[in-house]
Formats: structure tokens, sequence, C-alpha cells
């Protein structure tokens, strides 16, 4: 047995949300999940209390950011570590819905050092997954506005008022950059990637209480200082195709997706040597299954895999065609 790297799959962290859907227990991947409503799946993350634990190899058992203190550069690449230090820096959910979010916002690095003396905001992006036909988000504002118009609108109950309104299909990818006002509908299942920060502002949560009666908090004060009111932007991006099977979804400072197509019975190769960066491939259609040192292992619905930067090269394929999300940090 060798102590080499290897791609590393990590166990889900499932979690009960008032919001709470029930497709994720549906995904062969997650059977185990006994949460009646559970909102969200914990697919990689760094966040301190809530580490992902690896589940296959020899470093089973361990935690994320454990391993970037050891591996360092190895794992996540030279100037990956250098910003981020000992902690993984991206979270990686899936988020199921049966009623609204919290409107809602989050602090950019900036606005997150200065309240929480932690150097890393909150910058996201939406893929989804599912969406019934009258599915819908909010994100951003459908006008210029400023904070005295949102805390009067907030104040009234009538936020939604000011704020792009959107259907969303499968498939589709909205960028959501932190001081974006947004909230996801019901019936929407997504995958969410962000910066592994946890830190949310709540503007409105639809006036709801719990079995108790009570609210849960709301943060006005800290949401209007984070807001951005000149971001009158839907979100939604359009795929740009870079390569035969390749689509890339969002670039920006804190990560790059793409999109990959494996077509039935191919074998596509990934080549990783000019990249200084760690990779996180996100199984988003059908199944697929990946070659490393002679080592054939499969990526189900919703699965994640995380790809250490000292690996120069993946090989895919999938019997009835799959797709991917890529996830690196691009300097």
């Amino acid at each position: 047995m060798t102590n080499e790297l290897y791609p590393l799959k990590f166990e889900p962290r499932f979690f009960e949300k008032p919001w709470g859907g029930h497709h994720i227990c549906k995904y062969k991947a997650f059977e185990q999940n006994k949460a009646p409503n559970c909102g969200e799946v914990w697919l990689l993350s760094g966040v301190e209390s809530e580490q992902s634990v690896v589940m296959n190899g020899f470093l089973a058992g361990n935690e994320i950011n454990e391993l970037v203190e050891v591996y360092m550069e190895d794992l996540v690449g030279e100037k990956v570590y250098v910003e981020y230090g000992d902690n993984f820096p991206l979270l990686f959910k899936i988020l199921d819905t049966t009623d609204w979010l919290s409107v809602q916002v989050h602090p950019n690095n900036q606005l997150a050092l200065k309240k929480h003396g932690v150097p890393f905001g909150k910058t996201e992006m939406w893929y989804v997954l599912g969406a019934s036909s009258d599915a819908a988000i909010l994100n951003g504002f459908s006008r210029m506005t400023d904070k005295s118009q949102v805390e009067k609108a907030l104040k009234s109950g009538s936020i939604v008022s000011l704020l792009n309104k959107i259907n969303p299909e499968v498939g589709d990818v909205y960028f959501t950059p932190a001081g974006k006002i947004h909230a996801i509908g019901p019936e929407i299942t997504v995958i969410e990637i962000q910066q592994a920060s946890n830190f949310t502002y709540r503007l409105y949560d639809w006036d709801r209480t719990d079995a108790e009666g009570k609210s849960r908090e709301i943060h006005i004060a800290d949401g209007l200082d984070a807001l951005n009111y000149n971001d009158v932007s839907d979100g939604k991006t359009a795929p740009l195709k870079s390569g035969e099977y390749v689509d890339n979804l969002v670039t920006c400072s804190q990560f790059v997706t793409n999109r990959i197509h494996i077509p039935a019975n191919t074998k596509l190769k990934r080549d990783y040597i000019a990249l200084d960066s760690f990779v996180v491939l996100l199984n988003v259609k059908g199944t697929s299954k990946f070659n490393f040192n002679d080592t054939e292992e499969t990526l189900q619905m919703g699965e994640c895999l995380l790809v250490p930067a000292m690996i120069d090269e993946m090989h895919f394929t999938s019997t009835e065609g799959a797709e991917l999300l890529e996830v690196y940090i691009q300097y």
C-alpha cells in the first residue's frame, strides 16, 4: 500500500431545515439519509465546525483540513495554500426545498473581516438539478435602489416587489456574488458551490414561526451593510464552449466551474498538469466511472470527488453518458 495522495471521496452530512424537501433521499448515493425534511447535504466542507471526513482509501476517517495541514500544496496547490493556509477554501452542498428560503445576503471578504474577524465572505453559484414547472427564485434587485428604500420595504413586508423573479429550469446556472440579495423558492433542487463561509444575513423570513410561535433571527443591520444596491442582474449565466466536451459556467476570483460532458462508452481524459489547484468533480447527470492507478471507482448522481493538485490527469467513462461539474481555483 502506498501513502501517496489519490482522488478522495467524502461522507455526506445531512441537515434538516424548516423548508427542507424530500428528493435528496431518492438519490442512490444518499439512501442513508434519515432526516425527514432534509434541506441540505454537505458534500465537501472545510467549514471548521462541519468538516468533511474522507470515506475511501487509507486516509478514511481524516477531516479535510487535517489533510490540508499535512499535504499542503500537494493537496490544494501552491498558490491556494499560500492564500488559504490550512483551511479548505470551498463548500459544496445540495439544497432541496419545499418552501421559500429566507430573503438573504452574504458579506464580501472585507465585511466578513470587519464584522467577524474572518477574511473570507461568501460568493456562491447554483446549478439547478430539479425544478417544478412553477418554481421560482429571487436574485438581485429589479432596479437600482438604496438603503433607505430597502429598509422601508423590509419593514412593510414588500421587499419581494424590488427583486428579480425567475423561473429556473434543470441545467440553469445562477451566479450570486457576495452582496447580492437572493432567495430560493419551493420545489427546487440545486448544487450550491461557495466560499467556505457560513455567514448569512437573513433580511426577511416570510413571517414564519416555529411550533412554539418563535421567529428565526433576522439580521437587518448587517444585511443592509452587506447589500450591493446597484446589482440588478438576475445572475443567470450562459454556458461558454471551451472545448469539445467542456462548457465554462462561472469564472470568478473565488472559483471556476466547468460542465464536462462524458459521451456514452467514451473514455474522456482531463489534463490538470498546468493547473496549480485541487479539482472537485461533482456528478450531476447519469453515472460516471473514474480510473486512477489501475483502480476504477464509480461516481453516482450527486457525489463529489476531490482530485489533489499533485495529480496531473484523470480518465472518465460512462456507459449511458454523464455530466460532471469541474471546480477549481485559478490564478
